[in-house]
């Protein structure tokens, strides 16, 4: 494509002084310019899509229809923001610089900017808008909205950090901006037979940017004489919401079931006006190209909050603009406690796959998929995030697809991490989050040898069992808390001996005993260590696996007669719903046995809690609990609202510190 107007003028000026790509921050620190002053640091990531553009050329592959640029005095930024204890804050004028990285002629980093405001603990929630230089007079709150380009948002509390990281867009804004643009066909002439339409759509779900009442898709009557910018054809809207979203042309011959599709990413700001004349290479019959820079890394604080699983980001760079939608392969190494080499060809991740280890293709129906966290895979997105558990090991591959045929494969890189969202790390060796636990198990934490020394009765200290997350590291390894060093674990007198893998005293359950060398964890499972004691006849230890869920607990059934095809099974993790008429069917969870560390079965056992819920692509649809589960327990879970597709349907249990789960993947049939 060609795209004859002046590009966003005002970020080729400035992208080099305050945008930035994923480098870590180096000169965020907090400093006092007065006693009731603090420094705020402000990083602006991730609308490098639109920044980037502006330094390279028209052509560049992805986010280049772009509205004509601002004037040529630029824009300024204004913060402002509310307290959770009432106080406000701005509008002030923020000052931005570049980092270390930038200045040193680094790659790219991040927005920098620092402003003073008071030095309140309270929780800030801020907004920093990018508009037209204000002139003198001190603009308001309600002024900096009506006249924002971009804005984005904030929540921190300066107790607790310096810097507030925000995204900016004009997704959300409202001031209206018109749509003039010029399209032709770039040095070919439509064959005989074919037809054109263009349009605006939602890039998350690839439903037209409009309304019933007046969609975007028009057609577009090109003709042999539309082949440059001097002969064009118009597409306008004379009004349109600020936003980003999808342009796409498609082609489609008469009689034929295949479409073929040219697609840019479109940057709508408001109260400006798309006028740009767009060339459409010809794109029929051709496959997409081979995405790039396709990375992947974990969420910072994402573990357990779906009990088990984590948040993976994925992100990558179109190869071409004719992609129909793009498919992510995920494979699940097969269970080994050696370490795994990723597949570094096509060839060995189909030996892998077919080696014991399994892989799950997602495609144009991501955002369905039981798992999902937010992102999409259609035409013009860059970055999806979806849960994988914890405890095991992933590697991934991502190709285009469309109605010619699917691009190469392009194998996932590790070593650095996707940009969004913050706070996202890179992974090392394989995608692998593992959850490391130390149960006290009637016993109390002490950092302090001194402290723990003095408490000769053994009852102070940190009671609560010690949870950290971790990636693989197959050389180095994590390194365990060693029973005769510091920290110390102590019940009541009794002396904290080792830890057992498994809640016995077996010897080969033992792990970093007294006086043998200091152990590190090297492998990528789930790893859950119990405080032992000796002389203590008195600890209770669980036998671990007993707590966990067995698939011979659950039950699902239909709490009416079902109708000739209706059907409710589950099997192992999978659950198959088909359903006509009915409106609920009834989840029973009934807890098996549970024993001991010497095997013998506890009598009258409990869990303190169930939890039951129901979730599909982010949304929960029902949120269930109970206390004291011991004996068969019912969950109804009504399919009134519930449209065909595939849920997460979940059981957790608790019993003391301990939490296990047992996922379902639900389908719905109707």
């Amino acid at each position: 494509m060609k795209n004859r107007k002046s590009i966003f003028a005002f970020f080729a000026i400035s992208a080099a002084m305050i945008f930035a790509s994923c480098s870590n921050l180096t000169d965020a620190n907090v400093t006092s310019s007065s006693e009731d002053k603090n420094t705020l640091n402000i990083e602006v990531t991730n609308y490098d899509e639109v920044v980037t553009q502006a330094s390279k050329s028209a052509n560049h592959a992805s986010r280049t229809i772009i509205p004509d640029s601002f004037d040529s005095n630029g824009v300024d930024f204004y913060l402002y923001g509310t307290n959770t204890s009432g106080g406000t804050f701005g509008p002030e004028k923020v000052t931005f610089k570049g980092n270390a990285d930038a200045a040193a002629g680094g790659a790219a980093s991040k927005t920098v900017g620092t402003i003073s405001i008071p030095a309140n603990s309270a929780v800030w929630e801020f907004t920093l808008v990018a508009v037209a230089p204000q002139g003198a007079t001190a603009p308001t709150e309600a002024t900096l909205k009506d006249n924002a380009v971009l804005i984005g948002y904030s929540s921190m509390d300066m107790l607790n950090g310096d810097t507030a990281k925000f995204t900016l867009s004009p997704d959300g804004l409202t001031k209206k901006a018109e749509i003039a643009m010029k399209l032709y066909t770039e040095g070919w002439a439509l064959p005989t037979g074919f037809t054109a339409k263009a349009g605006i759509y939602l890039l998350t779900t690839g439903a037209d940017a409009g309304t019933d009442a007046a969609p975007t898709e028009k057609e577009v009557a090109f003709t042999d004489a539309t082949i440059n910018e001097t002969n064009t054809v118009d597409y306008a809207i004379a009004s349109f919401a600020p936003g980003t979203y999808l342009f796409k042309v498609t082609f489609e011959k008469t009689g034929s079931n295949k479409k073929f599709y040219w697609s840019d990413v479109l940057v709508v700001l408001p109260g400006k006006t798309i006028n740009n004349a767009v060339g459409i290479p010809n794109v029929i019959g051709e496959k997409p190209e081979a995405p790039t820079e396709f990375k992947a890394g974990y969420v910072e604080n994402s573990e357990d909050k779906f009990s088990g699983w984590y948040t993976t980001a994925f992100e990558w760079e179109r190869g071409s603009k004719n992609e129909n939608n793009f498919e992510i392969e995920v494979l699940e190494f097969k269970d080994a406690d050696t370490a795994v080499a990723p597949p570094t060809s096509d060839d060995e991740w189909t030996a892998a796959s077919t080696g014991g280890s399994s892989f799950v293709t997602y495609g144009s129906k991501f955002s369905s998929e039981a798992n999902y966290e937010s992102g999409s895979l259609l035409s013009g997105n860059t970055k999806a995030q979806l849960r994988l558990e914890l405890g095991k090991r992933y590697f991934a591959r991502i190709r285009a697809v469309n109605d010619a045929g699917e691009s190469a494969w392009t194998l996932v890189a590790l070593a650095d991490a996707p940009a969004e969202p913050t706070g996202t790390k890179a992974f090392t060796g394989t995608i692998n989050r593992y959850r490391l636990t130390y149960f006290m198990n009637g016993g109390a934490y002490y950092d302090d040898k001194a402290a723990a020394d003095a408490d000769t009765a053994g009852t102070g200290g940190k009671t609560a069992d010690i949870v950290s997350y971790h990636c693989e590291d197959s050389t180095t390894g994590i390194e365990i808390m060693k029973a005769d060093g510091t920290p110390i674990i102590k019940k009541n007198t009794y002396t904290w001996s080792y830890w057992s893998k498994d809640g016995k005293s077996e010897t080969a359950s033992r792990y970093n005993e007294p006086g043998a060398a200091p152990e590190a964890y090297t492998g990528y499972k789930n790893l859950d260590l119990y405080a032992m004691f000796a002389t203590d006849a008195s600890v209770a230890i669980f036998d671990k696996k007993s707590l966990e869920i067995q698939a011979d607990w659950i039950t699902v059934a239909f709490s009416g007669t079902p109708e000739a095809g209706e059907n409710a099974t589950l099997t192992g993790k999978t659950a198959t719903i088909e359903v006509t008429k009915q409106t609920e069917v009834k989840w029973t969870f009934t807890p098996g046995e549970v024993k001991d560390a010497a095997g013998k079965k506890i009598e009258n056992f409990a869990y303190d809690k169930v939890n039951f819920t129901v979730t599909k692509g982010g949304t929960t649809f029902e949120a269930k609990s109970a206390d004291n589960v011991g004996a068969a327990k019912e969950f109804a879970m009504s399919l009134s609202n519930l449209p065909a597709g595939i849920y997460q349907v979940m059981f957790t249990a608790h019993y003391g510190t301990t939490t296990v789960s047992y996922p379902i993947t639900t389908t719905i049939t109707r």
